[in-house]
């Protein structure tokens, strides 16, 4: 987890980024910390709260309404596999949705 979160602090906590950019970058550090799955319980609520709060930070919106249960689930499946492209284009409809 340090390893995750320097990284992050290295990025500047994703601020300052074009949204594809953050998107991308948000989606190894989500990616990251579902594979270390630090939670008995709870990681996914917790991984779409930590996203939030990125949002937040970085100045972008942060539309519930695109995160569809089975497409969050098969995001996170295919970023443990590797391939984090589905994860960003989650993310970035999240934050381009009410822009």
């Amino acid at each position: 987890m340090q390893a995750v979160f320097a990284f992050l602090e290295r990025l500047n906590f994703l601020m300052d980024m074009l949204p594809p950019e953050f998107a991308s970058n948000a989606a190894h550090i989500l990616a990251e910390i579902n594979a270390i799955h630090p939670f008995r319980e709870g990681n996914g609520r917790t991984q779409l709260t930590f996203l939030s709060l990125l949002t937040d930070n970085a100045g972008l919106p942060f539309d519930v309404e695109e995160l569809g249960r089975e497409r969050v689930r098969d995001a996170m499946i295919q970023s443990f596999d590797g391939n984090e492209q589905p994860l960003a284009d989650l993310i970035m409809d999240i934050i381009s949705s009410t822009q």
